[in-house]
């Protein structure tokens, strides 16, 4: 019986990072990648960059029956993403989620990593944009925020 040997030649640039997702890409560049990401998939969406900033003008409109809900998205690759209600203006209300600082709305809770400097804003931030205002109304019919949240005081409402 023949015996075959292989013989693997390990080059040291063959799992370069080219392989490796790079997070830490230079601002501009994945400002525009963002840009880009989200003119491919929302047509609905008013996308400027300035610098290291993107700027998003979006609308929402959960049901038939609702009203239409106009938002700005600010983005810089160095901060979290930040959503505000332009039409109407929504005022701060600690039972529904925003942050009393800015009338930021709440759209995940950082202590569980669902969004990151990795994360794209259009499968993260964009529905979870337009699912808070499903929740909004929600909450205009009831009276309580219906998605489980956790309080800006630390309580949990798991419903």
């Amino acid at each position: 019986m023949k015996q075959v040997v292989y013989h693997i030649q390990i080059i040291g640039t063959m799992a370069s990072s080219k392989f490796i997702p790079n997070f830490k890409m230079n601002n501009v560049i994945r400002i525009n990648w963002e840009k880009h990401l989200l003119q491919k998939h929302y047509a609905f969406l008013e996308i400027k960059t300035n610098g290291n900033t993107l700027f998003c003008k979006g609308y929402c409109q959960p049901s038939d029956y609702s009203i239409q809900y106009v938002y700005k998205l600010i983005y810089n690759p160095n901060q979290s993403p930040a959503v505000y209600t332009v039409n109407p203006k929504i005022p701060y209300n600690e039972e529904i989620h925003m942050y009393p600082q800015d009338n930021r709305l709440c759209l995940y809770y950082p202590k569980d990593y669902s969004w990151t400097s990795a994360s794209h804003l259009y499968n993260t931030i964009i529905p979870w944009t337009h699912e808070w205002f499903l929740y909004y109304e929600l909450f205009q019919i009831c009276g309580k925020w219906m998605h489980p949240s956790v309080s800006h005081a630390g309580t949990k409402n798991l419903l």
